[in-house]
């Protein structure tokens, strides 16, 4: 791995994006769905650490909307050349409003304090909690919220409401928020029956079609998780590439790093990999994962540390030899995460951004 010491981003790693993947993953999910229906591609949080302007440059011709968490983000968007329509996810900042008008930023509203202070020259979508208990008006507030829209003369361009419990198949909560949001609809729409309507995320796209209205927001599934066990074919998006930068004989017994956690079972090689946890592989991964080595399979051994993992072979290994951290060839994200009791999403957005992410084919 040859490093550019004239980048902005000097790193021992490279993220690397695969643009066929990703349009595979958008297709897949564009199939899935009943015509006319509208994408909004999730691109919040560097697009789950993937880059966000790679992202939008690779799907700004496919999908029909863009969401991010904050207006900043929104703003990189648009410098990045984005034309489509960006809905802002978070709740507004008074002093945000500005950008709204700027940029033509899609806001979306969930408080009687929002909604005092937005102004009719800004598309806002309204965001009912059905249940997740985070954001977003109750639906028992409608009467009130239609009497402000009434006194201001504001008119929503859409309505959106977020499931707590799609990435469990057999829960019987979603079927009862999509209950009281379709309450809503029935309601909301005898005023404005034009309105874009969503609920769907990745996982209710995947385990509860039922759910899919005018609009879906796919994220983690554009990048390739969240499709177990159906009828998806998605594919991972994203690599993370090192390289062996120092090999060393180790006789058996002999321990490796912090805590000495580890020792040799027999003589062996081992292989200095210059990534740590100050790069985003998270420490409690100590001795339980195993990387990809110049095609090859081998263990991590000894405590990962700020700057280093270390693997073992017991055949030696050619210095600067490609290593495969994580990703299609080596273990990915959902495996991480399994052995952390967590999710793919914290995996990928922990991934260190001055690590240069760059798209590949």
């Amino acid at each position: 791995m040859k490093r550019d010491l004239t980048a902005k981003k000097i790193s021992l790693s490279v993220v690397q994006i695969s643009k066929g993947n990703l349009m595979h993953n958008f297709n897949q999910l564009r199939k899935s769905l009943p015509d006319k229906v509208k994408i909004l591609s999730i691109v919040k949080a560097n697009a789950y650490g993937h880059d966000m302007e790679i992202i939008q440059g690779c799907l700004d011709g496919l999908t029909d909307f863009f969401g991010v968490a904050d207006v900043y983000e929104a703003i990189a968007l648009r410098d990045a050349g984005c034309n489509k329509p960006i809905l802002v996810l978070g709740p507004v900042m008074p002093d945000d409003l500005v950008y709204y008008q700027k940029y033509s930023l899609i806001a979306v509203i969930g408080t009687f304090e929002e909604l005092e202070y937005i102004t009719s020259d800004i598309s806002f979508h309204l965001e009912f909690d059905t249940g997740m208990g985070k954001l977003g008006f109750y639906p028992h507030d409608w009467n009130a919220v239609q009497r402000v829209l009434h006194e201001l003369k504001l008119v929503p361009t859409g309505v959106m409401t977020h499931f707590a419990t799609a990435d469990e198949p057999e829960s019987d909560m979603v079927a009862r928020q999509f209950d009281e949001f379709r309450k809503l609809q029935d309601q909301i729409s005898l005023e404005y029956p034009n309105l874009i309507w969503h609920a769907s995320n990745s996982a209710a796209i995947v385990h509860f079609p039922e759910t899919v209205c005018s609009m879906v927001r796919p994220g983690i599934s554009l990048y390739g998780y969240g499709a177990a066990k159906t009828k998806l074919d998605l594919r991972i998006v994203l690599s993370w590439k090192s390289f062996v930068s120092v090999v060393r004989p180790i006789a058996k017994g002999s321990s490796v790093s912090y805590g000495a956690t580890w020792a040799a079972p027999y003589d062996g090689w081992l292989l200095v990999i210059p990534v740590g946890y100050a790069d985003g592989i998270p420490r409690n991964l100590s001795n339980r994962i195993e990387i990809n080595v110049d095609g090859k399979m081998y263990p991590q051994v000894g405590a990962v540390t700020m700057d280093y993992i270390m693997a073992f072979s017991k055949d030696p290994i050619e210095r600067r030899a490609e290593v495969e951290i994580l990703g299609p060839n080596s273990l990915n994200a959902q495996h991480w995460a399994d052995l952390l009791h967590t999710i793919p999403y914290e995996i990928l957005c922990g991934i260190h951004p001055k690590i240069e992410r760059v798209l590949v084919d």
